[in-house]
Formats: C-alpha cells, structure tokens, sequence
C-alpha cells in the first residue's frame, strides 16, 4: 500500500492525489476511472482505461507478493524459535509446525541466511 496523503488533508491535491489514486491497493478499478475523469477530467479512452487495470493488477500483485513474503518470514521466525526454545533440529521444528515436505527446503535455505 502506497501512502502519498490522507483525503482530508490540504496538500492532498494535484500530482499527489492523482498518483494516490492510481497507485492504490484499495481502490476498486471503476473508482480510480471515475477519480481520474470526475477530478482530474482526463478523459477515458479504451487504451487509457486499459492501462488503469495495468496498474490496479500491478498494485494487487505487488501487495500479494509482500503477504508471501510477511508469510515466509513468520514461519522462518516460528521455526528459529522452536529450536532455541526447544532445542529442536530445523526438521523437528517443521515437522511440529506441519510444513510440507515440498516446502522445507526453502525454509531450510533462509535459515543459513
């Protein structure tokens, strides 16, 4: 999620908000449109309007990515702590926290980081 202002806010106008706007995770695409022509009076043309989705699809992928990421680091910490605390091997540690066979090796790999 990018952050460039708060609605509310005097300096939120011009290039700030139109960036806000395109750049949002939250915004549904028919919102950012109607912004862009109602606010901005840029005019949606079929290539313009496709381009809006680009963006809205980037937004999304982008955020999805930093979950997977949030979600990597939280199992890594969870097995980190399970072996100090218990003094498990990092196998005893997935084992207990049920990671798939498949997917052991990467958390075995971000151990050695």
């Amino acid at each position: 999620m990018v952050c460039l202002g708060n609605a509310g806010d005097d300096k939120y106008t011009g290039i700030l908000k139109l960036l806000d706007v395109l750049l949002s995770s939250e915004r549904k695409p028919d919102e950012k449109k109607r912004i862009l022509q109602d606010d901005f009076n840029i005019k949606m043309t079929r290539e313009l309007e496709s381009e809006v989705l680009l963006m809205c699809n980037l937004s999304k992928g982008i955020e999805e990515k930093g979950i997977k990421e949030g979600i990597k680091e939280g199992i890594l910490a969870s097995i980190q702590n399970l072996m100090e605390s218990m003094g498990w091997s990092a196998e005893q540690a997935m084992a207990a926290l049920k990671i798939p066979e498949s997917e052991q090796i990467q958390y075995v790999n971000g151990l050695k980081k």
